[in-house]
């Protein structure tokens, strides 16, 4: 038998241009097709961690089912890009008290300023108007720092910014037969404009029968991306004519009346009273919610209002919502023009809406997302796991697992031995075992026949032996193919066993090795060896471990067992001629 020597392996780093060259990537390449990773599964048998995973998969349940799913239409894939129109008319009559026995009647080419805009309205209820000539004239009294004494006085703030024309430099003092040489005569500055200056310290009361002004408004929308195309006067003609907007019983009419807005937007009525005379900001909000999966005939609008400006009550400085705009006209080569400040509602039309119809994707893509929140209830659980519980050492020593970089090198290299003969004396060897084992299940199975009983039982016999030692012969040459490794006694190690006290009811199915030949069968397989095979196999100087078995077993452990086998009771020679391998399992 030939002596074992221990083979071993020196660990070293593989370089950029090893690790970049092409059998390389080839590997890792065929790894990544044909290898599957799954991670670690560890069942915990806790009450209160698995109640506690449970509620919160429930809770993500509900969360997708009741909100993400029906509450928002998750099922649906939905367009927000809008396209829409917008006209508005009023219609309604007001009047006001202009003098003594004098009413001037309006309509809504006189409130409606301008005629036209954008998404918006002006509503007139009020205004001051001034009939004017270009010419010279004093300032108005409302600027304290018109009042002056001399001309000196104008000449000196003759670029004053808040006065309501050019100033000339003059001061005009009014001729006054009371007033005596003791009392201290002031006058106005002269200014070059438009005159007699506006006077709005009075502001008079609002157009009466404002209340009762009606505005229309129609509106086209259209949903591009469905091709979908909705406006919001489905009513015939007669409800259109005698219906008003109210929130309860018309809340689909497009037709509002102001006194209504006013009681919507601002309860109070002596606010209402403040936003007709000094003015006031309105937003009427349009919303289209459709669900294209119903009928087109209930994708209709809903309104809203709020009012932008803020309270009477609260704002000290400039209240409501006032302009100015005039009309000019000429009289005997001289420029007239009336100036009118304009106080009134301005309501600012706002159109949004979303459309929804089903659509399978959007549905798988949901369906995907929820699937990956419920992972929150697992990344939860082990948490409270690792961190919290009492037994939280337990479980991290089964949820994690402690890897020696060192030692799982040395596991990857496969060091050849200098004595290992090649491949074709292996190959050779192979054949020769795999025909030798062919003739004798051949001849184990063959009927004969012989007259002697006695001299087909020995023959029998004889081949049996010759069978059972050329098989356990190629399992322990295979066993001295392969190199042991250290990496096999870390895992016993860690796991606290041994080869020799390791039971088959403690197995594992990663982890087995075979028991080596006593030596009367290792002497009836030199016999039916070659000369050239008997060097192979007096070469090899590795033990065989299979590639996926954490217990390995050391050269000189084994070569310890062959000679206490070869020393041992002359009773195991006379048992049959092989035993057969035995597996070993470890947990």
């Amino acid at each position: 038998m030939a002596t074992a020597r221990p083979s071993s392996t020196a660990l070293h780093c593989i370089s950029f241009r090893e690790y970049c060259s092409f059998t390389n990537m080839k590997s890792v390449l065929r790894g990544f097709v044909y290898e599957y990773e799954t991670p670690k599964i560890v069942t915990i048998h806790s009450v209160s961690i698995a109640l506690m995973c449970r509620l919160i998969q429930l809770l993500i349940l509900i969360y997708g089912i009741a909100y993400l799913m029906i509450h928002k239409k998750g099922y649906q894939e939905t367009d927000t890009s809008i396209i829409s129109s917008i006209t508005l008319k009023v219609k309604g009559i007001g009047y006001n008290q202009t003098g003594q026995n004098q009413t001037l009647v309006i309509d809504g080419a006189d409130y409606i300023v301008p005629p036209q805009e954008n998404n918006a309205l002006f509503l007139m209820t009020n205004f001051i108007r001034t009939d004017q000539e270009h010419k010279r004239c004093s300032e108005s009294p409302d600027e304290s720092k018109s009042s002056c004494t001399d001309d000196a006085y104008c000449i000196a703030n003759r670029n004053f910014q808040k006065a309501n024309g050019k100033w000339t430099g003059r001061c005009l003092i009014k001729n006054d037969s009371l007033i005596t040489s003791y009392e201290l005569i002031t006058g106005r500055c002269e200014l070059e404009g438009w005159c007699p200056v506006e006077n709005d310290l009075n502001i008079p009361n609002p157009i009466r029968d404002a209340l009762n002004f009606t505005i229309f408004v129609k509106n086209f929308i259209e949903f591009p991306r469905f091709d979908v195309i909705r406006k919001n006067i489905k009513a015939n003609a007669s409800y259109l004519k005698r219906c008003n907007y109210d929130n309860i019983t018309h809340t689909k009419c497009p037709i509002f009346r102001v006194g209504t807005l006013l009681d919507m937007v601002e309860p109070d009525k002596s606010e209402q009273m403040q936003m007709l005379k000094l003015g006031g900001v309105i937003r009427v909000k349009i919303h289209w919610d459709c669900n294209l999966d119903k009928s087109y005939d209930l994708c209709q609008p809903q309104y809203s209002f709020r009012r932008l400006d803020g309270a009477y009550k609260e704002e000290s400085f400039s209240h409501g919502f006032n302009f100015r705009f005039a009309s000019h006209w000429k009289h005997q080569n001289r420029s007239y023009r009336t100036l009118t400040k304009a106080f009134g509602l301005r309501f600012i039309i706002s159109v949004s809406g979303v459309a929804g119809r089903f659509d399978i994707i959007t549905l798988t893509l949901n369906i995907g997302s929820l699937i990956g929140i419920l992972g929150l209830a697992t990344f939860i659980c082990d948490i409270v796991a690792l961190y919290v519980h009492r037994q939280s050492d337990v479980y991290r020593q089964q949820k994690f697992q402690d890897v020696d970089l060192n030692l799982i090198g040395l596991d990857s290299l496969k060091p050849v031995s200098s004595d290992t003969t090649t491949s074709e004396s292996k190959r050779r060897h192979s054949n020769h075992m795999e025909k030798n084992l062919s003739n004798c299940h051949t001849i184990d199975n063959k009927n004969v026949e012989s007259s002697n009983e006695m001299e087909y039982q020995q023959d029998k016999l004889k081949h049996n032996n010759l069978c059972d030692n050329i098989s356990s012969t190629s399992k322990d040459i295979n066993q001295e193919a392969t190199p042991t490794f250290i990496y096999g006694n870390f895992h016993q190690q860690k796991l606290g066993l041994n080869s020799s006290n390791t039971s088959p009811s403690t197995s594992s199915i990663k982890q087995r090795r075979s028991i080596t030949t006593t030596p009367k069968s290792r002497q009836l397989q030199l016999a039916y060896v070659s000369n050239d095979e008997n060097q192979l196999y007096d070469k090899a100087n590795i033990s065989f471990v299979d590639e996926d078995s954490t217990e390995l077993i050391e050269p000189n452990q084994k070569t310890d067992e062959n000679e206490d086998l070869n020393n041992s009771s002359p009773l195991i020679h006379g048992q049959s001629a092989v035993q057969s391998p035995t597996t070993e399992t470890l947990l």
